[in-house]
């Protein structure tokens, strides 16, 4: 039996998920990828994948790779990352959140398997879509090739093309309030008072896709930050390898990759003691209370101040991100697709 993909997804977007996505397929060799015809959208996009996708998967195993897959294919593979549409509902659009509670508790049932990336998404998957945790497999995340330490004429390089300074905090975030990045800048506006006027806080990432996360709220108005908006895949590591830490108190996280990554380019963390954040970070990260503009103030204010702590973090991140492998990864699926009668 060969092996499906279903790319409604990542064949025409390039978010998180879609990266996982594309790391792990590079890697099974030849894959049948399964895609409309041309981009679509909304519920012409979910109506596809339901009726047209499971006819043209016949004979396959389909590994649907991004959260959705079609009811009426058994024979399937399903990541599903997290369940955040329904632990923390009130951080999605109300048709989004909607969407998923009717399709997910039906498809986990259905496949074969269900993968996630963390022991924390599988105990939630398993609490809340009521199945098994022995019908789901935990295979993390790995780290690209490009995030890793630089040299410092890259990591210029990068500065001068961005307009930055030489010193700065790395934050990078999203519309998807999970991300934290209005109390994250609250707390900013806290911390930089104890900080030297030359440290800036730098925030990357793509504000948009309102119809998933609801319309962003009013951000605060900071002093000493740079919005610098989507970061090319070229500039993503010196830019991070560049911070002189790296700030991420995400509310809720099925994994949390932005902290490997940042953790492979030798840049100390800062990052919650919650959900799945606090396994990733593996005693590699400094922790803190999402939830608190004070403690996260606290946090940053500490890491600043301490030189020893962050040449620390620098250096347990270095090994801590060596746990975490895009081959390893695909070696766990090449395992579980055989196992399930795939050729590969």
């Amino acid at each position: 039996m060969k092996i499906a993909v279903n790319a409604r997804v990542t064949q025409f977007a390039m978010g998180g998920q879609q990266r996982v996505a594309a790391e792990i397929a590079t890697r099974l060799g030849s894959l049948t990828e399964l895609v409309p015809d041309r981009p679509l959208g909304g519920m012409k996009a979910h109506a596809w994948e339901q009726i047209v996708l499971p006819v043209r998967a016949r004979g396959h195993l389909l590994w649907s790779p991004s959260a959705t897959g079609p009811v009426l294919k058994a024979r399937q593979v399903v990541t599903l990352h997290d369940v955040a549409f329904l632990d923390v509902p009130e951080y999605f659009s109300r048709s989004f959140t909607a969407f998923y509670k009717a399709l997910l508790p039906v498809l986990v049932k259905r496949v074969d398997r269900v993968v996630t990336v963390s022991d924390f998404s599988r105990k939630r998957i398993a609490a809340t879509l009521h199945i098994d945790e022995s019908r789901i497999d935990v295979i993390a995340n790995g780290v690209s090739g490009h995030f890793r330490p630089y040299a410092p004429q890259d990591v210029a390089v990068t500065r001068a093309a961005l307009d930055l300074p030489a010193r700065y905090l790395l934050l990078q975030a999203t519309s998807d309030r999970r991300k934290n990045l209005a109390a994250t800048l609250r707390a900013w506006a806290i911390a930089q008072r104890a900080l030297p006027d030359d440290i800036l806080l730098v925030v990357s990432g793509n504000l948009g896709r309102a119809h998933v996360f609801g319309a962003v709220t009013a951000l605060p108005d900071v002093p000493r930050t740079r919005f610098v908006g989507y970061v090319e895949e070229a500039h993503m590591g010196p830019l991070m390898a560049g911070a002189d830490a790296f700030l991420f108190p995400s509310l809720y996280e099925g994994f949390g990759l932005p902290i490997v990554e940042a953790m492979a380019c030798s840049t100390p963390v800062l990052t919650a003691a919650a959900t799945a954040t606090e396994e990733i970070a593996g005693g590699a990260a400094l922790l803190v209370d999402p939830a608190s503009d004070a403690a996260i103030a606290d946090g940053i204010v500490a890491l600043m101040r301490d030189e020893g702590l962050r040449t620390r973090l620098a250096a347990e991140g270095l090994v801590r991100a060596r746990h975490f492998s895009w081959d390893g990864a695909a070696e766990q699926y090449r395992t579980l697709f055989r196992a399930l009668g795939a050729d590969l």
